[in-house]
């Protein structure tokens, strides 16, 4: 069982006690019966001692209650003094009925000894378990006190009356002869039992917190039951064991005797010399000087914990007026509070400056007047605080209150109901409301109905926690205009800590926000379309992503775009791409999202889809975009390239979307435009591939890579060489032949087509000087240029320089160029074509007939040579349609003073057809594949020796027709 601490002291002691008490029980119990033990000597004056300091003991106890019973004693302390007086009075008459002892009032017996006896433990029992059980209160009264003490020696009357006037009526408990009756003993265990009812009871009290001496009492219990233990065993009214119950029992009155007095002497006296203790601590620790004065302003008594508080030390101070150490005019103030004081009882709240070791400090005196007794001058008590910091407080906080009203930036204070008690000019400026319209009222009367209702429940649910609370609340000010706070608001607290006010911060961030949103619409969305940019669309990836990882990427190119910023301005391709943004987002569902990625270049996410439901969306907007559009005044029709890359599949992060849905398009241009294709692998191995190929195609000039292999052009009348075509050709170390098909593109879109051009140029230049060098006819090289190379400014002049680096005559030189070319821009390129043909360079026109040509502009540029497509030859023999292309070709040149070449000749059919149309020059498989330089000389030779025999056949042939 737990004891409780305050209990703990006392506890212990009275634990070891009963211990010891215990172990001496058992040991007497224990020892066999020794010689002597039935019979003590000098028993009875043993007995009149141990039974007198018994009573005495149990008169003391009743005397130290008794004695302050006018402290208004709880009901047990005094139920415990009256029981044990009892006690006492019924054990000096068990004392005086002992056998051996005179005549009390009847003859004295063992029996009637033990009836006054058993009286007595019975009542001592019965008293020390009503006091364990019933609760130990304090409201004993007087009358309480005397009607117990009467009920108490009442009883105890009754007892003897029955004892000595009617011993009969009584059961027997002792027989001369035979010793103890079974029903003294058994009375006797009876007795032990509620003596260890009550020591249970108190030992239970012990674990509450201290009332009373329960410790005390406990240890009186356990010694009765013990010596009640002793009066069972003894056989003979003077033995040992009779002895020592006598004695346990004089123990267990002791203890009985200093549990009441601990409780009502020695406790009260301890807590009020504690109390006393306390006071004087407290007194030690007053920061302020409390001094005594008479009537007359003397010092009587001076207390201080900081001498420095005083003007002199308090040991000069003693005896002397106020006016005998202070300047006159506080000495006036001193005099004047206790004059009040002397009319009022108390003065408060007047001040003096005094001059101490620290400085000049101002004090506040609370002047009491004093209770004194008759005959007494009359006499003060004075605090005399200082309140120098205070002071400098009370200015701090004038000054603190002037800034925070002067401030800019608007301060609100209210109480706990949120009710406005202080607000400053900033705040009036910015709610136009005057201060007496917002005194007293709620804040919300500012509220404009923008801030969601969940922000003022968190506010609320921060401050009614003591946190404080940081956000912006859209408010409206009298006049109705709307503007964005910043607002911090934090609880205001006491000295205890408790909160007693809240008070906000405030700024008007409403330009700030604009300015910042402003920032937002520029770095996150596009300024002509409005739609997200790249950065913005990164975060609705991150966002779509997170939520479910299937997802469509659609990168949307226009097809041809340029040419509508080249043929009506820049301005139209603005208003044509805004048009396009607006049908697109109108197409797309509300969680899609449409960026602009850069020109026009369209991103759009589709959250949730898988192919079909990307190819659907794709049908959709091609079909949109596909209805003309009326811009700057003119009808123009768009169509779009649009590539597929589907989440996780084909890239789990954007920028591997992104690349691989810009490959599908890329293949969607390839494939002719205006449809979507659906990223694959093939698609990302010909992408590596083609940035492989680029990269070395930077270094495949330097490195030896590239060279030109040459086709002969054949005049048809006569079959003789007149001219070749300079062919590019590309052989990489590790992946061998690459296709010009593969590679000229790549060339025309990292712009490296234009050195490559420079170097085809001048290597096709310098052999046909070598060839014209080494006795080869004069003849024409055909060089092709790129758009690319065209499009470059000083072309004219970079042509002319080679031409004359090489000694090479500028009939020699013809270049090719496509439709494409001449026609993009019309214009500059009859402007340059006329430079070229100045210096002399023939120029031809390349896969004629694939595109779009304009007569017009076809005699303006005064071209010399009209170059036949291969995919008309091709099936020249047997298709009517290309036969009556290429004649319709061939007539046109004709009439317009050009001459015509036919590619891709490879058929005897194919020849005959275009030399009966007319057609000046072929060059094909026919005759020949292209050649390396050295091939093609020796075919040339041959070629003029067989023109040679030819003649030399036609002169015989007419010579012998002369004949």
């Amino acid at each position: 069982m737990l004891i409780h601490p305050s209990h703990q002291p006392a506890a212990s002691q009275s634990l070891r006690a009963m211990g010891a008490l215990f172990v001496l029980l058992l040991l007497v119990s224990l020892l066999p019966s020794l010689p002597g033990t039935r019979g003590v000597a000098h028993y009875l004056p043993l007995h009149m001692a141990l039974e007198t300091l018994a009573i005495v003991v149990a008169a003391l106890t009743f005397g130290v209650v008794w004695s302050v019973r006018h402290e208004r004693l709880p009901h047990n302390a005094l139920l415990l003094a009256c029981g044990f007086m009892g006690v006492g009075l019924l054990d000096f008459s068990h004392m005086l009925s002992y056998d051996g002892m005179p005549t009390f009032i009847t003859p004295s017996s063992p029996e009637k000894a033990i009836n006054f006896w058993l009286a007595a433990r019975l009542l001592g029992a019965l008293t020390l378990v009503t006091v364990a059980w019933l609760p130990w209160s304090t409201s004993a009264s007087r009358r309480y006190a005397l009607g117990l003490l009467a009920t108490v020696l009442a009883v105890v009357a009754a007892v003897h009356g029955l004892i000595l006037y009617a011993p009969d009526l009584l059961p027997r408990t002792f027989v001369p002869g035979q010793g103890l009756t079974p029903l003294k003993i058994t009375f006797e265990y009876v007795l032990m039992a509620l003596y260890l009812v009550a020591a249970a009871l108190l030992l239970w009290h012990m674990r509450q917190e201290r009332r009373f001496n329960a410790a005390g009492l406990f240890a009186a219990a356990c010694a009765m039951a013990q010596s009640e233990f002793f009066f069972t065993r003894y056989t003979g009214v003077t033995d040992i064991y009779n002895l020592l119950g006598h004695f346990y029992k004089v123990l267990a009155y002791t203890y009985l005797y200093r549990a009441t007095f601990v409780e009502t002497v020695q406790q009260p006296y301890a807590l009020l010399h504690s109390s006393q203790m306390q006071l004087q601590a407290t007194l030690d620790a007053l920061p302020d000087p409390m001094l005594e004065l008479d009537d007359e302003g003397r010092h009587l008594d001076v207390r201080t914990g900081h001498t420095s508080s005083l003007v002199t030390p308090s040991n000069v101070m003693l005896g002397k007026t106020v006016q005998e150490i202070m300047p006159a005019a506080d000495a006036a103030i001193a005099m004047a509070a206790l004059a009040e004081a002397r009319q009022t009882g108390f003065s408060r709240g007047r001040v003096i400056a005094l001059q101490v070791p620290d400085g000049k400090r101002w004090f506040e005196l609370s002047v009491a007047r004093k209770n004194t007794l008759p005959g007494q001058s009359q006499r003060y008590v004075v605090i005399s605080r200082d309140i120098t910091q205070r002071l400098e407080s009370n200015e701090a906080m004038r000054k603190l209150s002037q800034a925070v009203s002067q401030s800019p930036l608007p301060f609100v204070i209210t109480d706990l109901q949120a009710r406005i008690e202080f607000v400053n000019d900033a705040f009036l400026h910015t709610c136009e409301y005057t201060a007496a319209e917002v005194l007293g009222q709620n804040p919300r009367i500012l509220q404009s109905g923008k801030t969601p209702p969940a922000v003022y429940r968190n506010m609320w649910a921060q401050l009614c926690q003591g946190k404080p609370w940081q956000g912006e609340l859209t408010n409206r000010s009298k006049s109705g205009r709307e503007f964005t706070e910043s607002v911090l608001i934090y609880p205001v607290r006491n000295t205890e800590g408790v909160v007693t006010n809240y008070l906000a911060h405030k700024e008007d961030v409403t330009e700030r926000k604009q300015a910042a949103a402003r920032i937002q619409q520029l770095s996150h969305y596009d300024q002509l379309t409005g739609l997200p940019n790249r950065t913005l669309l990164g975060k609705h990836f991150q966002y779509a992503i997170s939520q479910d990882s299937a997802m469509a990427v659609l990168w949307i190119d226009l097809d041809r775009f340029k040419d509508v910023n080249d043929s009506l301005g820049h301005n139209a391709g603005d208003l044509l791409l805004l048009e396009i943004s607006q049908r697109l987002r109108s197409h797309l569902q509300n969680h899609d999202a449409l960026s602009r990625h850069s020109g026009d270049d369209f991103v759009a996410l589709l959250p949730h889809s898988d192919q079909s439901q990307a190819a659907k969306v794709c049908a959709k907007l091609l079909e949109v975009l596909a209805r003309p559009m009326l811009v700057a005044g003119q009808e123009i029709f768009v169509t779009a390239s649009i590539g597929i890359a589907i989440a996780p599949n084909d890239g789990e992060h954007l920028d591997a979307l992104l690349k691989n849905a810009e490959t599908a398009m890329y293949r969607v241009k390839e494939e002719g435009r205006n449809g979507y294709r659906f990223f694959t692998s093939e698609m990302q191995a010909h992408s590596a591939r083609a940035l492989a190929l680029s990269n070395a195609l930077k270094q495949a000039v330097h490195r030896g890579e590239l060279h030109l292999v040459y086709q002969p052009q054949v005049l048809l009348r006569d079959g003789s060489v007149v001219g070749a075509e300079a062919l590019l050709r590309w052989t990489h170390p590790q992946w061998g032949f690459v296709s010009p098909a593969e590679f000229i593109p790549l060339a025309e879109a990292n712009g490296l087509i234009v050195p490559i051009g420079e170097w085809v140029l001048h290597t096709a230049l310098c052999q046909l000087r070598a060839w014209l060098d080494a006795g080869l006819p004069m003849m024409t090289m055909a060089v092709n240029l790129s758009a690319v190379q065209f499009a470059q400014p000083g072309l004219p002049d970079m042509v002319g320089r080679m031409l004359a680096q090489t000694g090479v005559p500028p009939e020699g030189l013809e270049l090719e160029l496509t439709e494409a070319v001449a026609m993009k821009e019309p214009e500059i390129a009859a402007q340059k074509m006329q430079e070229l043909r100045a210096q002399g360079i023939r120029l031809s026109i390349d896969d004629f007939g694939t595109g779009y040509s304009s007569l017009s502009y076809l005699k303006r540029f005064k071209i010399n040579k009209l170059k036949i497509d291969q995919s008309f030859v091709r099936d020249i023999s047997t298709d009517p349609d290309d036969q009556a292309i290429a004649t319709a070709i061939v007539q046109m040149a004709r009439s317009l003073g050009m001459s015509t070449i036919a590619e891709g000749v490879e058929t005897a059919e194919q020849l005959a057809f275009l030399h009966a149309r007319g057609c000046d020059e072929v060059q094909g498989y026919h005759f020949s594949r292209p050649l390396l330089p050295a091939l093609f000389d020796s075919f040339v030779r041959d070629n003029l020796e067989q023109q040679a025999a030819k003649a030399r056949q036609a002169h015989q042939e007419a010579e012998e027709f002369a004949i």
